[in-house]
């Protein structure tokens, strides 16, 4: 098993004396997290998480992330082809699939 950037995670140990072999690394050293859809007074925001370095333990709240309003992001389905998404992408939209 293997704990990275995890808060409280057992210490390493290279074999499996005793137990089932792990490894810890304190700190993530290069994070970008998925985006996702919140929904707030009935309307849509895409967050953006941004960008982290060494990073330990989760991120509360919204706090690290990049709010885009759904007037700026293009919701494609299997209908679309790549033409039209690329046409979206062109113009500035934010693609979710």
């Amino acid at each position: 098993m293997v704990w990275v950037g995890s808060p409280g995670a057992p210490t390493s140990h290279c074999s499996n004396s005793g137990g089932t072999p792990y490894t810890t690394i304190a700190a993530t050293p290069v994070i970008a997290e998925k985006p996702y859809l919140v929904k707030e007074n009935g309307f849509y925001k895409l967050m953006r998480p941004k960008l982290e370095i060494n990073k330990v333990g989760h991120t509360v709240g919204w706090s690290n992330a990049d709010e885009i309003d759904f007037t700026q992001v293009y919701v494609a389905s299997d209908k679309d082809t790549a033409a039209t998404i690329n046409g979206k992408l062109f113009f500035g939209y934010h693609i979710v699939l």
